[in-house]
């Protein structure tokens, strides 16, 4: 073995990266980007605040009104409860927009049934839609209401009786889904955001990669002696590319629904709908961006930089609304986000197409702009 020809070679591979500035960006600083998002998003998920609606419907009894008691006790002694007066019809609202994590709901009854029955029931209402957050909730808040509620059960019977009181808790915790139900799995909340990251990633990989092809071929070359223009030249290739991006859409949706067998509220046309509008927009920013690439490994180097923040920005891993409010502006310049948005609206909260208008509108939007610009910029000539 000539290690002299080793090291020649190892010196060629050397000095071609270095003078690739794309590939020692996607070395050195694509990684750090992705750690930064990761980092900051990891830290904002390690709070456990939970903002916490407040609907006291009690009537008391007698002078004693137990939940005013209990609702101050959880003020006080819970640091990681924000705890908000609010009426029944606002509390499901702040629930369902996210701005409240759950609702507690104090009956009439609440007082007379705590001193009488020595137990009383207390509605917790949730979202409902992601079984992980739910269940995470529930036992933050069910915890807090067994040790706030067991302190004041013993400070409203006499001392004499006091022995009478039971040992078990004084609360029994009823949950109120808005959406779902008990028996909805995590694949199931998945399932939607997994829809729009596969046939978005897949579609606008093959896009880049086939349409940088065309170039490198001559194809470009040989339309240019042509009368078409870029802009048809791109609807062309969109419609080309967005006819297999229809039946992926088609195979995806029927394979997750009917062979995983997951559970879906909403109607599939809708789902196909909004599929439909993501990879579309897929197909555009494929072609945009495979303009500025020379080859293929090039084209491949967009995906830290195009896939990845959507990965973490999107609500695939966390929900937008838990990030810090600086990442929530650049997830809501992203089609993914919409995309999951619309999705888990449909299939896991049964919303019809009607309520998710904006979403969708912003996907058929930002396919229509890319479209654009990819006509733009769009190569005829080999790179």
């Amino acid at each position: 073995m000539n290690f002299t020809r080793v090291f020649a070679i190892t010196r060629r591979v050397i000095s071609q990266f270095r003078h690739d500035h794309r590939s020692l960006g996607l070395i050195f600083i694509a990684p750090i980007l992705v750690m930064s998002l990761l980092g900051y998003v990891f830290r904002a998920q390690e709070s456990t605040t939970i903002h916490v609606a407040i609907v006291n419907e009690d009537k008391g009894s007698g002078s004693t009104r137990a939940a005013d008691t209990l609702v101050k006790d959880l003020k006080e002694k819970n640091d990681n409860l924000i705890v908000s007066q609010m009426s029944r019809s606002d509390a499901e609202k702040a629930v369902k927009d996210g701005t409240q994590r759950v609702a507690l709901v104090f009956p009439s009854d609440f007082s007379q049934n705590l001193i009488a029955n020595h137990k009383s029931d207390v509605e917790v209402v949730v979202e409902g839609s992601n079984p992980t957050q739910t269940a995470g909730a529930i036992s933050i808040i069910g915890q807090s209401l067994f040790q706030s509620s067991s302190v004041l059960l013993r400070s409203l019977v006499p001392p004499q009786a006091a022995n009478l009181v039971p040992q078990g808790p004084p609360i029994e915790v009823k949950t109120t889904r808005l959406y779902g139900s008990s028996d909805l799995k995590t694949i199931d909340f998945f399932a939607p955001i997994f829809i729009a990251y596969i046939g978005f990633f897949l579609i606008f990989l093959l896009t880049s990669v086939s349409f940088l092809r065309e170039r490198t071929q001559g194809t470009m070359e040989r339309l240019a002696a042509s009368p078409i223009t870029r802009l048809e030249l791109v609807l062309g290739y969109v419609f080309g590319f967005g006819f297999f991006s229809i039946l992926q859409a088609i195979v995806l949706v029927l394979f997750t629904v009917f062979v995983l067998r997951i559970n879906y509220a909403g109607n599939l046309l809708s789902v196909f709908i909004v599929t439909l509008a993501l990879v579309l927009g897929a197909v555009t920013l494929g072609i945009l961006l495979s303009a500025f690439a020379r080859n293929e490994l090039q084209a491949i180097q967009f995906i830290p930089l195009v896939i990845l923040p959507q990965v973490f920005l999107s609500g695939l891993l966390w929900p937008v609304q838990d990030m810090p409010e600086w990442l929530q502006v650049i997830a809501r310049l992203m089609p993914l986000t919409y995309a999951v948005d619309a999705l888990t609206a449909i299939m896991v909260r049964g919303q019809p197409l009607s309520t998710i208008w904006l979403d969708l509108t912003v996907l058929l939007v930002f396919a229509s702009v890319i479209a654009v610009l990819a006509a733009t910029t769009v190569r005829r000539e080999v790179a």
